[in-house]
């Protein structure tokens, strides 16, 4: 009789067991589910926005040439048959090569090309007719062009953009630039990742995946068809549907490709028709669900056992041990991996944060050199002025023979200006962060230029010492520039009450002095100057972040401890020290990549 109750107890005590842990399973394959779907949306949204700065930011780099382009004076000329076409064609190739763009053209009223960037290649676009491309149509009403397909000539896609040419508020011709986004495209594949942009008839223009190009997220009508066929825009490709399922099993947010499901989201892309899409593989989730299936079963199949060892006295306080040495495991593994998970956090937050306080002391410098740049700019442009209307009154005298001095002049000028912006533009952008082979002679001839203008204005004279050979570092050119600013910079700031120029015996009091050595394996830059020095108790707070001995409003003490992290960050040491003659002198020495050594 208690045989029979006792066998009857575990049979009702197992069957509920088995349904509480059929219970637990499904609430943890579905909690499991769910939260691995959501953490996929935040981080494909997160994706989704680095994606489209990187795409924004490799457009956004030449919108600007069309526009610049179109003002000026000789294109204006040879778009309306007055100007070269020799000079036209050497200056857009000029331009076109310091931006880097595939190709930069220009075209008359009719859409034909009469001046290119490659005009001396054998795929040159001088004499092309690109009147059906709806790039030329949109500049030639009066609107930005902007248009992604194959080139006719070339047969390389890119992204085509377009500017109308005025004269006189006449447009009388339209001026391109075209950009190749191939490493934009092998970068994405290089990352494993499912992204790809569609355009607005949902050809997929740019995507991680090769075999997805010119494939369509849905079939074409024949209209849309006979307009990109008329358009040329993707000459020679079948435009193939890729046949994908939205919304399988029901599931908001899912898509089917073939055999394959994922995970989408999609994001616009403002100022135009493009959408961009990320994909996340459905596998990810499946893998969790199983594991966690698998866990949970384990799971509830050991807490069964536990329940039905219980039952027997011998085994209770075993089995009792064993779950709090489990439980004791499991929260020590939660409490190191929420502790690894904060450190790393931190060192990412670090990295970024001293990236940001890189670029804002670029900005800062920049700011405070506005002045010296507007001035030097102003000269060319007055110059330029006076030029124009020496030209004007040639040809209203009728002597266009004597324009050719006048011309070489203005563009000696304009390449004057363009060497003052593109040093501007180099040290402003922001640091990759990646480490290559830097020369430092380049790096600081790159500084020296970009502070001629704001050393020339305050009277100092900057001396270079003798120096044979290359120092070649293992850095990143744009911090390495950065600290060279901050040094000089500070330097200028120790000598503001120094007069320029001593008028007893006519020599500069004001001068900085640069000076190159190289051991076996160290580069050595020494940058002194003739200030008053640093004080003694300021020399050992001089790389203490938010020191600072300037005035307030001057300067919030950030720029030599930035330095110091950067130097640092390359393997090297900085000191500061006050010269025996007077002044201070910054010595910084970087390690020399093998192979560069004497």
């Amino acid at each position: 009789m208690f045989y029979w109750l006792s066998t009857y107890s575990r049979a009702s005590l197992s069957f509920a067991g088995i349904i509480i842990a059929g219970l637990v399973v499904w609430l943890a394959v579905n909690s499991t589910e769910t939260l691995a779907i959501s953490q996929l949306q935040q981080t494909s949204q997160a994706r989704l926005a680095l994606y489209e700065s990187t795409l924004r930011a490799a457009v956004d780099r030449y919108r600007y040439l069309p526009y610049v382009v179109a003002r000026n004076h000789e294109i204006v000329n040879v778009v309306t048959g007055n100007g070269t076409v020799d000079i036209a064609n050497q200056y857009l190739q000029k331009v076109n090569g310091r931006s880097g763009a595939a190709a930069l053209y220009v075209m008359d009223r009719t859409g034909k090309t009469v001046a290119a960037s490659n005009w001396g290649t054998p795929d040159s676009f001088v004499g092309q007719d690109y009147s059906f491309r709806p790039y030329f149509t949109e500049a030639f009403a009066g609107q930005e062009g902007f248009f992604y397909g194959i080139g006719v000539t070339t047969g390389r896609s890119g992204l085509f953009i377009s500017h109308p040419i005025s004269k006189s508020g006449e447009i009388v011709g339209v001026v391109a630039v075209k950009i190749e986004l191939d490493e934009l495209e092998r970068n994405w594949q290089d990352g494993g990742e499912t992204v790809f942009v569609s355009d607005a008839d949902g050809v997929i223009m740019l995507t991680s995946r090769g075999d997805w190009k010119y494939r369509t997220i849905r079939p074409l009508t024949e209209t849309d068809r006979e307009r990109i066929l008329r358009n040329r825009q993707y000459s020679g490709q079948e435009l193939r549907s890729l046949n994908i399922a939205e919304n399988p099993s029901g599931e908001d947010g899912l898509l089917e490709i073939g055999n394959e499901r994922f995970l989408f989201d999609i994001k616009p892309i403002s100022g135009s028709e493009w959408n961009l899409f990320y994909l996340t593989p459905m596998d990810y989730v499946a893998e969790r669900r199983t594991s966690v299936m698998l866990i949970t079963l384990i799971g509830s199949g050991l807490i069964i056992l536990i329940v039905l060892f219980l039952r027997e006295r011998e085994l209770k306080l075993a089995s009792q041990r064993k779950s709090m040495e489990f439980a004791r495991i499991q929260a020590l593994n939660t409490r190191l991996e929420q502790e690894i998970t904060e450190r790393r956090k931190t060192e990412a937050e670090l990295r970024g944060t001293q990236d940001e306080l890189v670029q804002a002391g670029k900005l800062a410098a920049l700011g405070q050199m506005s002045a010296a740049i507007a001035h030097e700019i102003n000269q060319p442009i007055a110059a330029i002025r006076t030029f124009c209307a020496s030209a004007k009154l040639m040809l209203e005298r009728g002597k266009p023979e004597n324009l050719g001095p006048n011309i070489e002049q203005i563009s000696a000028l304009t390449e004057r200006m363009g060497s003052i912006t593109g040093q501007l533009k180099t040290f402003s952008r922001k640091s990759t962060g990646v480490l290559e082979p830097v020369n430092i002679r380049a790096a600081l001839d790159n500084v020296i230029q970009l502070l001629s203008s704001q050393l020339h204005n305050e009277g100092c004279v900057l001396e270079q010492s003798a120096f044979d050979g290359d120092l070649i570092v293992h850095a990143d050119l744009v911090r390495i520039e950065q600290v060279f600013v901050n040094i000089i910079r500070n330097a200028l700031d120790a000598m503001a009450e120094i007069p320029g120029t001593d008028n007893a015996n006519g020599k500069t009091e004001k001068r900085i002095i640069v000076d190159l050595t190289q051991t076996r394996d160290k580069a050595t830059i020494r940058i002194s100057d003739t200030g008053p020095g640093i004080g003694e108790e300021s020399l050992a707070l001089l790389f203490d972040p938010f020191f600072t001995t300037k005035d307030p409003g001057q300067g919030v003490g950030l720029g030599l401890s930035v330095s110091y992290g950067i130097v640092r960050d390359f393997g090297g040491t900085i000191r500061a020290y006050n010269r025996a003659g007077g002044g201070a002198c910054f010595e910084i020495q970087l390690p020399l990549m093998r192979g560069t050594q004497k």
